[in-house]
């Protein structure tokens, strides 16, 4: 009995030693099994997370840098357009009214001046000299050197300066070469009549900018800029100059981003003018025919060909046998793109030794495990053996011991996902255990700081739009924006408004009692756009208005305005404005031009003239010292004065053409019945019209007011 009873003892024994043995060894294998399961959920989250938000910052950040890089590059061309666009004004003036300029004699040169900045004129192909039309031209066109010298001088980056008359004049400015060195008596010839920049911007009508050349003298990078010239509606030549590219080039080379990121520049024909490549397909190159767009790269050419439409974007194309974004902006004046370019690389090079680093890190802790739980196995077993019954309570305690943290931290670990990453290791086991804890802790530590970091940069950039926001209706509460603005006075009615191109704009328009009998208004527009024009555009608003409001003349007003913004102009910014002043019992009106866009006076009969000034002025913070002139103006009852900037006749449709003046006069003729606000918001639907889908790339401000006092009534039929 004594041995059955054993026997059943020992059995029972072994029994329950089996037991204990297979349950705590089917324990460790499912928690093994989650302990994986969840080191690899967490490698997941990581990987995916870390090369998500890579590669958006990374495309954020290339396509900024382009667009940074394009509109400041984008801005020397504006300015030079802008100074040619002096020259231009200079040349209709003098061709337009020869008898206020008299006639005058271009200065002498010789070896000695070598280098230095003179001017001369040059007879094209066919053009005698001698002959009396030609000569007395010659005397007339003299009248330019001072302005080509003094646009030279004011831009570093200029070439030369030139103005090529129809009749075959070239008067210009450049430094004294062999080129132009005088040979005894003979007149230096040159046939400018069939250059690019003559002929392309006489046919387009506009300043266009012509296709990259080599300087004679220096053989560096040059180029060309053309403007049709008109007197009184005639065309009578081009104002024409060459740019030096050195300040771009040195740009793009200077571009650094990673290892072996760079930046490129592509001209409107399709080729890289200036690369940080020294080989490859976005490499430079000399040769002018080719184009990138007809590249047997189909991404790199589709890319290209929208880059050079005009759009901004990144995108990720294959370049010389490997993956790169790039990102790209439009140069607007010159039809250019600039480019950012990063290999995809070393975009995903830090994800990927992350999760490198992460796998071996869990494949050593789950070596750990399971080699513990092995082990732990065996001893349990010899030692539930060893001792029968008391080695089961100590088996048993010890499984509980063994297990009870492992099965904490798969629970902690198992709630890992999704937003939660809090992960505490409280155990203090001492073995493997302990140890993956910690390594949790601080792998989830770095997720946090991680997720943090991406959450700020999110908050900054929602921040700065958000205060981009309040400038914008900052800047909208400066303008007058309450109409009828003066409802007891029905001398005038008044409407204006103004819609800028990004959330702050340059223009801007104003209107003001000067006393009881004296209305003011103002329309201006600053060079440039965003912050900076915005910041400008209040200066300029508060100068012209205190000017006004202390009872100086128009012209004394920009004259005093213009010296003021010239102090401390270190961004080479200006105006072009336009004010009048209105007797209000009379209609006399005084007012003054600087540089600004031709109004409009409309008649009550539906004719409709320009208000052209007797001389056309420079804007305000262009030279210093400027002299304004007053102009006057006699209004009668029903007239309408309409007053606009650049950005209404240079609004672009789809295909990149301009709205244009011939529209806005038929536009203006259509609707001369209208009152003020009626009139504009029928241009704007007109213009708007026109545009359809295309961004609006400048301000649109315009300003209509008609007098309805006490002057003369040539129309007999207005009601008052």
């Amino acid at each position: 009995m004594r041995k059955k009873i054993l026997t059943v003892i020992i059995d029972i024994i072994g029994i329950l030693i089996t037991i204990v043995c297979g349950l705590l060894l089917i324990q460790m294998i499912f928690l093994q099994r989650d302990l994986v399961s969840s080191s690899q959920q967490a490698g997941e989250l990581i990987e995916n997370t870390s090369e998500e938000a890579m590669r958006s910052q990374i495309g954020a950040y290339l396509k900024e840098a382009a667009s940074i890089r394009a509109w400041v590059s984008d801005g020397e061309f504006s300015k030079f357009a802008d100074s040619i666009g002096v020259i231009a004004n200079t040349a209709s003036d003098i061709y337009a009214h020869p008898e206020r300029y008299g006639t005058s004699r271009m200065e002498k040169y010789g070896e000695s001046d070598m280098g230095e900045l003179k001017s001369y004129i040059a007879y094209g192909d066919g053009v005698d000299p001698e002959a009396a039309d030609i000569s007395a031209e010659a005397g007339m066109a003299a009248n330019m050197q001072g302005v080509l010298k003094s646009v030279n001088m004011a831009n570093s980056s200029m070439a030369s300066d030139y103005f090529a008359s129809e009749s075959g004049l070239f008067v210009c400015a450049e430094a004294v070469s062999v080129y132009n060195l005088p040979k005894g008596n003979e007149h230096l010839s040159f046939e400018a009549r069939q250059r690019p920049w003559f002929t392309e911007a006489r046919d387009a009508g506009h300043a266009v900018f012509t296709g990259m050349i080599k300087d004679a003298d220096t053989g560096d990078y040059v180029i060309t800029c053309g403007v049709p010239v008109y007197a009184d509606g005639d065309f009578i030549g081009v104002a024409g100059a060459g740019l030096f590219l050195d300040t771009i080039r040195q740009d793009v080379d200077g571009f650094q981003l990673g290892e072996n990121g760079y930046a490129c520049i592509i001209n409107s024909r399709g080729q890289v003018l200036f690369s940080g490549a020294s080989e490859g397909d976005l490499a430079a190159s000399e040769d002018m025919d080719s184009d990138i767009r007809l590249s047997a790269n189909k991404e790199l050419a589709a890319l290209t060909t929208d880059a050079l439409d005009g759009n901004a974007g990144v995108d990720i194309v294959e370049l010389d046998g490997c993956r790169y974004y790039i990102g790209y902006a439009p140069m607007e004046t010159v039809g250019w793109s600039y480019m950012t370019i990063l290999p995809e690389a070393e975009v995903t090079a830090p994800t990927m030794a992350l999760v490198e680093k992460l796998d071996a890190h869990n494949t050593e802790q789950n070596q750990y495990v399971h080699g513990s739980v092995v082990r732990s196995v065996r001893f349990i077993v010899l030692l539930l053996v060893a001792v029968g019954g008391v080695m089961l309570i100590v088996a048993g305690r010890f499984a509980d011991k063994l297990a009870d943290p492992i099965v904490i931290l798969t629970g902690q670990v198992s709630q890992i996902e999704g937003d939660n990453l809090d992960f505490t290791c409280d155990l203090h086991t001492g073995d493997e255990v302990q140890v993956l804890g910690e390594a949790f802790e601080s792998m989830t530590g770095r997720m946090k700081t991680y997720i943090d970091d991406i959450t700020a940069i999110t908050a900054e950039k929602e921040r700065i739009g958000a205060e981009l926001s309040v400038a914008t209706h900052i800047q909208a509460s400066m303008l007058p924006c309450i109409f009828p603005p003066y409802p007891d006075r029905d001398e005038f009615e008044l409407f204006a408004s103004m819609d800028p191109a990004r959330e702050v704009g340059g223009d801007f328009y104003d209107f003001f009692l000067v006393d009881s009998d004296h209305l003011g208004i103002v329309i201006a527009d600053v060079s440039g756009k965003g912050v900076p024009a915005a910041l400008f555009m209040v200066i300029s608003k508060t100068l012209i208005k205190n000017r006004a409001l202390s009872g100086e003349s128009v012209d004394e007003v920009f004259t005093h305005a213009n010296n003021q913004l010239c102090e401390g102009n270190a961004e080479d910014m200006f105006v072009t404005a336009w004010i009048g002043i209105i007797e209000l019992s009379t209609g006399h009106m005084q007012w003054c031009d600087a540089g600004h866009e031709i109004p409009y006076l409309i008649h009550g009969d539906g004719s409709i003239e320009k208000i052209m000034p007797e001389r056309k002025k420079l804007p305000l913070a262009a030279i210093e010292d400027t002299g304004y002139v007053s102009n006057e103006l006699d209004l009668n009852r029903g007239d309408m004065i309409f007053l606009y900037t650049d950005g209404v006749p240079e609004a672009c449709d789809m295909n990149n053409e301009l709205y244009g003046i011939r529209r806005l006069e038929l536009a203006l003729s259509s609707e001369y019945r209208a009152d003020p606000e009626t009139l504009l918001k029928a241009i704007r639907s007109d213009v708007d019209g026109f545009v359809g889908e295309a961004p609006q790339f400048d301000d649109l401000t315009m300003l209509c007011i008609q007098y309805r006092g006490t002057g003369r009534d040539m129309s007999g039929d207005l009601e008052v």
